[in-house]
C-alpha cells in the first residue's frame, strides 16, 4: 500500500471516528462535487451507500434531505417505489455561485479601481436588514458602517436581482465609482473586507495540517493502488473542509489580498489532492449509481475546469 493511499483510508477513518461536519452539510458538498456536474439528480439510495462508509446510516440519510428538502435547497421526485433528489431551481444559482468561488482562482483579471457601494435607508425593520446583510456578505460586500457597504467587484446586476427578490429595491442606493481624492483611502476601504481574514487562519492552518501530507503524497499523480471508495469519500472531505473556509473569505481582485495569504497555499494543497483523487473518485460514484441499475449521467463539460489552473502547473 502507497503512502497516499494509507493517507486517505486514515483520513476516513478518523472522520468515522470524530466526524467534523453533520450529514447534512456533508450531503450538500455530495450535491455540489458529485452530483451537480452529473445531472444533478440522485437517487436515494445511492446516497445512503456513498455515506454509510463515514458512519452515516440510511435513516440519518433521509432525515438529513428532508431538512435539505424544507431548507429549499433540494427538491424530490418519486419514479414508482424510488425516490430521487436534485439541487432546487431557486438553489440553483447559489450551488453556482459557490461552485465558482472553491474551484476556481481569484480572478487576474486587473482591476479597474472602481467600487460599488450599497447604502441603505433609515428605519429598516430589524428582519429585512438582517436577510439584506447577509445576502450582501456572499456577494462580497464588507460593512464600512452598519447602513454602508462596499464591494470591489462589479456587483450591480447581482445586486439589483437581489433587491427585487428581497422587495427592498426602493431602499437601498446603488452607486458604482472611485475613490475620491482626500476622503478614505483603497487601502481603507480593502481593510473593511479583509479585517476577519486573520479569524480564518487558524482555520486554514489546521486544513493544512490535515490535508498537506495527503498532497505532498500524491505529488500530483494517482497512485496505482488508490481505493476508488477512498479516493471518492476523501474527495468528498478535502472538498468539504474547504468549503467551509474559502467560502468564508472577502471576495476580492489581486491587487487587495495581502501578500503570502495562507489561503492561496490551501487552494495548491486542494487542487493537488482534487487532481490526483478525481478519476478513482468517478469511477466509484459511477460503479455505484451502475450496480443499482441505474444510468450514469456524463460529466458535464461545463465542470471539466475545475482546479484547472492550479492543476496545470502541477503537470
Amino acid at each position: 500500500m502507497t503512502e497516499a493511499q494509507d493517507r486517505c483510508a486514515l483520513l476516513v477513518r478518523r472522520f468515522r471516528r470524530e466526524p467534523d461536519a453533520s450529514a447534512r452539510s456533508l450531503l450538500v458538498t455530495i450535491f455540489g462535487d458529485s452530483v451537480a456536474p452529473r445531472g444533478g439528480e440522485v437517487w436515494l439510495g445511492t446516497l445512503s451507500r456513498l455515506v454509510e462508509p463515514l458512519g452515516i446510516n440510511d435513516r440519518l440519510v433521509r432525515t438529513s434531505l428532508q431538512r435539505l428538502v424544507t431548507d429549499g435547497l433540494v427538491v424530490n421526485r418519486r419514479d414508482g417505489r424510488l425516490s430521487f433528489y436534485s439541487i432546487a431551481p431557486a438553489a440553483r444559482n447559489e450551488f453556482r455561485e459557490a461552485d465558482r468561488r472553491i474551484y476556481y482562482p481569484r480572478t487576474a483579471t486587473p482591476w479597474d479601481g472602481r467600487w460599488t457601494v450599497a447604502v441603505e435607508s433609515p428605519g429598516l425593520p430589524t428582519g429585512e436588514r438582517t436577510a439584506l446583510r447577509q445576502q450582501l456578505a456572499w456577494l462580497g460586500f464588507g460593512s464600512l458602517n452598519p447602513p454602508v457597504h462596499v464591494c470591489p467587484l462589479d456587483r450591480t446586476e447581482e445586486l439589483q436581482q437581489l433587491l427585487a427578490d428581497l422587495g427592498l429595491a426602493d431602499h437601498v442606493a446603488v452607486f458604482r465609482g472611485e475613490v475620491a481624492p482626500g476622503g478614505r483611502s483603497t487601502k481603507d476601504l480593502a481593510r473593511a473586507l479583509t479585517g476577519g481574514l486573520r479569524e480564518l487562519e487558524p482555520a486554514w492552518k489546521a486544513f493544512l495540517r490535515r490535508f498537506g501530507p495527503l498532497a505532498e503524497s500524491l505529488d500530483g499523480r494517482t497512485p496505482p493502488d488508490m481505493d476508488p471508495e477512498d479516493a471518492f469519500l476523501t474527495r468528498t472531505l478535502l472538498v468539504h473542509a474547504y468549503r467551509r473556509v474559502v467560502l468564508r473569505e472577502p471576495e476580492l481582485p489581486a491587487e487587495l489580498w495581502p501578500t503570502g495569504w495562507v489561503g492561496e497555499q490551501a487552494y495548491a494543497v486542494a487542487a493537488t489532492c482534487f487532481a490526483a483523487l478525481a478519476e478513482p473518485a468517478d469511477a466509484h460514484l459511477e460503479s455505484v449509481v451502475a450496480a443499482a441499475g441505474l444510468e450514469v449521467a456524463p460529466v458535464d463539460p461545463a465542470y471539466t475546469g475545475r482546479f484547472a489552473a492550479a492543476r496545470a502547473l502541477l503537470t
